[in-house]
């Protein structure tokens, strides 16, 4: 996480907007510590640092976050926002240009998401891209093997067990779409090879599952209950 921290240490310049890839419960606590660290800000009850998480980030969001980036700081330099989505809708990114290029002097923006692919192209072009993925790859392409070479009902079990969540949390969306792409590498993998009798068809059902995942109002044990069907039993 420092080394997003490292121009600024040289020259004294921190730039305005940050993408940080991965998850944003494993990056939130590293993200403060480095500010911290390397800023000299106070973390805990600092009325200049605010921190918000959406599952999925929308015009009102993005309006309110527009509105507050404005104020002037209580007591330090500078003004802090970390913000954490699963996804963006097309809205709130396009009302949030002029905010990411034209932040008043001292106001940075970390926002937290699970890949910066899912971004407007406008949008990026304004920003610094990090990948900070702290989540083990393996566990995401061992239970993609697992989930491809079990029985139907083994698939369903899977699905559950990544979809089951205490009250008050949020669906965990970055795993099971970390799957689904190594699912579809393992796929075309096995395609190529000539060892499986998976059709085209699968790929655009996965594709879909993928774009819908973005949707905070998709469910992803449905999603990956969908795949387990249609993928083709071993």
């Amino acid at each position: 996480m420092d080394r997003i921290f490292e121009n600024y240490k040289k020259t004294g310049y921190l730039h305005h907007a940050h993408i940080i890839e991965g998850v944003y419960a494993d990056i939130l606590p590293a993200l403060l510590f480095a500010i911290s660290k390397n800023l000299g800000i106070e973390t805990k009850g600092n009325p200049d640092l605010t921190v918000n998480f959406y599952e999925s980030l929308g015009i009102n969001e993005a309006r309110v976050l527009k509105d507050a980036q404005t104020r002037t700081a209580f007591g330090g330099a500078r003004k802090i926002f970390i913000v954490g989505s699963e996804s963006f809708t097309h809205e709130a990114q396009n009302a949030l240009l002029k905010t990411f290029e034209e932040a008043p002097s001292g106001t940075h923006f970390f926002i937290i998401i699970p890949r910066a692919e899912m971004l407007l192209p406008t949008l990026l072009s304004r920003v610094l891209v990090a990948s900070v993925n702290t989540a083990p790859k393996d566990d995401a392409k061992k239970m993609a093997e697992k989930f491809i070479d079990a029985a139907l009902e083994d698939r369903f079990a899977m699905a559950k067990k990544m979809s089951d969540k205490k009250d008050r949390e949020t669906a965990d969306r970055e795993l099971p779409r970390r799957m689904l792409d190594h699912i579809e590498r393992i796929l075309y993998t096995r395609m190529a090879e000539k060892h499986s009798n998976v059709t085209s068809n699968i790929f655009r059902e996965i594709f879909q599952a993928k774009t819908y995942l973005a949707n905070r109002g998709s469910s992803p044990k449905m999603l990956l209950e969908h795949i387990a069907m249609v993928l083709p039993l071993q």
